[in-house]
């Protein structure tokens, strides 16, 4: 009988995120994670106790790829124009990812409170409050109007309806930041 294959969680994982980064969120099952692994489905499980753990762990691996693409991109010196050019970016370099985080109803249900609510937009809207003189009430609009015409963007870029070089983009979005902030254009970030 031949040795059992050793497969870790990590290894589980990684083949996930190479399996999304290629195929997509539904080319991701267990037999084509045993495939990427080389083995049969049973050591999956033996690290994972159901498909539904694999796929929670791959959306935070997935979560983790973003946020450290956004922090690498983002400047303090105006936060969320960078956050917007930075998230247009992320959907042209991981179109899988992207579209498995942001177009797969994994926001189903969130209201535009909620949404200005989370913990993660807090440092943005504070941002753009001081960036722009703008209250708070004001930066929310602002966050508001900038997220969904970034989203609108990348979504574009995504599914392939639009081509949209990064530096047309960019200047999209540093006009429209000024634009919903009542101000006249000023510098990119």
């Amino acid at each position: 009988m031949p040795p059992k294959a050793v497969v870790s969680q990590e290894d589980v994982i990684a083949a996930g995120l190479a399996l999304v980064r290629g195929q997509g969120l539904a080319g991701v099952n267990a037999r084509s994670l045993a495939g990427a692994l080389g083995c049969s489905t049973q050591p999956i499980f033996r690290v994972y106790s159901s498909m539904a753990g694999v796929m929670d762990a791959l959306r935070e691996a997935m979560d983790g790829v973003y946020a450290r693409f956004m922090e690498e991109r983002m400047t303090e010196e105006n936060r969320l124009l960078s956050q917007s050019i930075a998230y247009v970016a992320f959907a042209r370099a991981e179109r899988h990812i992207f579209n498995a985080l942001f177009m797969n109803l994994t926001m189903a249900g969130a209201t535009l409170e909620d949404i200005l609510r989370a913990p993660w937009n807090q440092a943005s809207i504070e941002n753009a409050a001081q960036t722009t003189g703008l209250s708070r009430e004001q930066a929310q609009a602002l966050f508001l109007d900038q997220w969904l015409y970034s989203h609108g963007i990348a979504t574009q870029i995504v599914s392939n309806q639009i081509d949209l070089p990064q530096e047309q983009a960019q200047r999209l979005l540093t006009r429209s930041f000024w634009r919903f902030a009542g101000k006249k254009e000023e510098k990119p970030c």
